[in-house]
């Protein structure tokens, strides 16, 4: 310490080496310092995500800073320049698509630090055909083969104009009779917080059919055969109705072309209908990890199908990262030191969505005398109906012995069907509380006591073993004070009539509170549906994971059969999260 302070004292360049020591030991400090205190930024959305080079980009988030200073937006991997923006705010950022941009990801830098990025398509570097005349390129029907077809039975639609692809174009069918069109829907709501006040509001979504009484051919049913520019051939969906069908193409619409229906298996009647307003919710809490890591939640649409043509968004919050993939909505909540302590975030994450859903009850009328097996065993529909598959256990050795008990010498599927139902409801008990999601259903063969989930999986097992397509359907029941539970039930498929819907909890007696009016015997639920329920997953929704090391989260018997529900990177190394019931805020 002498030596150090005799040096100070004879040699200026000591004292000089010393002072600016002491300078960028402090400068150091001030910078760390600052650092700690700057939070991230957080990009929240782009608006628009798709765009052309001179259009305004507002990048919305918070915590950017007031000023730009040194901060900049890097826009497809390049600083935008000077004179590319508009306007610098905490929470907003305005600035010009650069002219070189391309499709890439959008980023806001600052003392910070960089935040999560946004993807930007830039549209004018999407291949797109050229401009045609859309009155000479409108879609053309001039015949469909044949005349009366079944449903399920491959048609062929002859015209013009139809693409060479289908894409997003599509064939519309009647799914109620011409002269009950104008059927009004039950009023039941007893507040003002109502469905109808959501509709005064146009959905931002449309999941289903676009035009009301029409339905689309379902992917689910394989519906879709051939496409091309002069010939469609598409199977008559489940639900069609004596009425019309159309084509619909980005160049417009055809006009109608008559279409009757041969019913001679028999009906299926879409009576009772109620419009809901329904919330799905999701809550995470306790994230702890690395800053920055983000965790990915995917939300189940409700189901479109016979029963549910019509299913809207009209409301997300916060917006989601993707609207739809693969029936899902895509929410992501990033974990920063801006949330709380480092390295954790205390912060609790949200998401809601909001569907209005038209819902009707179904009905059929079946001539057992003109029920056949299967003849296109070959169809897609058949073979994905009848094997076994990750919930369904068509081929467990407790289905295979069960089942010569049930029946013999019965070659009727439709018969078939009603003595298992028959037999299921005489000799098997409700649980009085559901299951725990981890157990195994094919206990209720075993024990003679399951919940509405083993008896839904049990009843679609023993179908197809027996050779019958069935599926089992996920989804919510609502009771008359608009309670709701997790609920699943059974359809299975009649050759030239489509799905015959089967509730075998409600069968054996499963406490439920119908509407007014509305009650039904539990014989009712075997070829009959309510207009209560209301169906997330018409089969297992399999979703691929985003990233390869993800930990994958998958909720069963829950109200959607979907693989993934939560995804987070290893980086994320523990969190809460809770999924409700849904709920219903209003019913008409």
């Amino acid at each position: 310490m002498t030596r150090f302070s005799y040096a100070l004292r004879k040699h200026p360049a000591a004292r000089f080496a010393a002072i600016a020591l002491v300078i960028l030991i402090g400068v150091l400090l001030l910078l760390l310092l600052t650092r700690k205190v700057t939070k991230t930024p957080n990009v929240e959305a782009i608006i628009p995500s798709m765009g052309a080079p001179g259009d305004i980009l507002t990048v919305r988030g918070d915590f950017f800073g007031k000023e730009r200073a040194s901060s900049y937006v890097e826009f497809c991997g390049n600083r935008i320049t000077e004179s590319g923006y508009v306007s610098w705010k905490n929470d907003e950022i305005k600035i010009t698509i650069p002219v070189n941009a391309d499709d890439g990801l959008v980023y806001v830098v600052t003392r910070g630090g960089k935040s999560n990025p946004q993807f930007f398509v830039n549209n004018l570097a999407i291949p797109v055909s050229t401009p045609e005349n859309k009155t000479l390129t409108t879609p053309i029907i001039t015949e469909v083969a044949p005349e009366n077809p079944s449903i399920g039975q491959t048609i062929t639609i002859t015209g013009k104009n139809f693409g060479s692809t289908r894409e997003n174009s599509a064939v519309y069918f009647s799914c109620r009779e011409q002269n009950s069109q104008a059927q009004n829907f039950t009023d039941l709501n007893s507040t003002e917080n109502s469905a109808t006040k959501a509709e005064s509001k146009n959905a931002f979504f449309q999941l289903g059919s676009e035009q009301e009484g029409f339905i689309l051919p379902s992917d689910y049913d394989f519906d879709y055969e051939y496409w091309s520019e002069t010939e469609i051939r598409v199977r008559v969906p489940d639900g069609t109705q004596n009425g019309s069908l159309f084509v619909v193409t980005e160049n417009g619409q055809s006009t109608m072309y008559p279409l009757t229906i041969r019913k001679r298996v028999g009906e299926k009647n879409f009576k009772t209908r109620h419009r809901y307003l329904l919330q799905v919710e999701a809550n995470i809490s306790s994230m702890k990890g690395a800053n920055g890591s983000a965790i990915t939640l995917h939300f189940p649409h409700p189901a479109v199908y016979s029963q549910q043509p019509n299913v809207s968004i009209s409301e997300s919050v916060p917006i989601p990262t993707l609207l739809n993939y693969r029936g899902t909505s895509i929410f992501q909540t990033v974990l920063n030191e801006n949330s709380g302590k480092a390295n954790s975030s205390e912060k609790k994450f949200s998401a809601k969505q909001t569907f209005v859903i038209e819902r009707s009850s179904a009905e059929t009328k079946i001539n057992r005398d003109y029920v056949h097996a299967f003849n296109q065993k070959n169809r897609m529909l058949y073979r994905t109906y009848t094997r076994a598959d990750e919930i369904i256990p068509a081929n467990a050795p407790e289905i295979l012995e069960l089942l010569p008990n049930i029946y013999s010498n019965v070659t009727n599927p439709y018969r078939r069907a009603e003595m298992i139902f028959d037999y299921m409801t005489t000799n098997f008990r409700l649980t009085e509380k559901s299951r725990r999601q981890d157990s195994d259903s094919l206990d209720l063969t075993k024990h003679k006591r399951g919940d509405a989930y083993d008896f839904a999986v049990v009843y679609t097992a023993l179908l197809r073993a027996a050779g019958i397509p069935a599926r089992m359907l996920s989804g919510i029941l609502v009771n008359a004070d608009k309670r709701t539970q997790n609920h699943w039930w059974s359809e299975f498929y009649l050759e030239d009539f489509g799905w015959v819907p089967v509730d075998v909890a409600l069968g054996v007696g499963m406490e439920f509170e119908p509407f007014q009016n509305e009650r039904h015997s539990s014989k009712y639920y075997f070829g009959n549906i309510d207009a209560q329920h209301i169906a997330f997953s018409l089969a297992q929704n399999v979703i691929k994971p985003s990233a390869l090391n993800s930990n994958i989260v998958r909720i069963p018997h829950s109200f959607a059969a979907q693989s993934v529900w939560e995804e987070s990177p290893a980086e994320i190394k523990s969190y809460s999260s809770h999924w409700p019931v849904p709920s219903v805020l209003g019913i008409y």
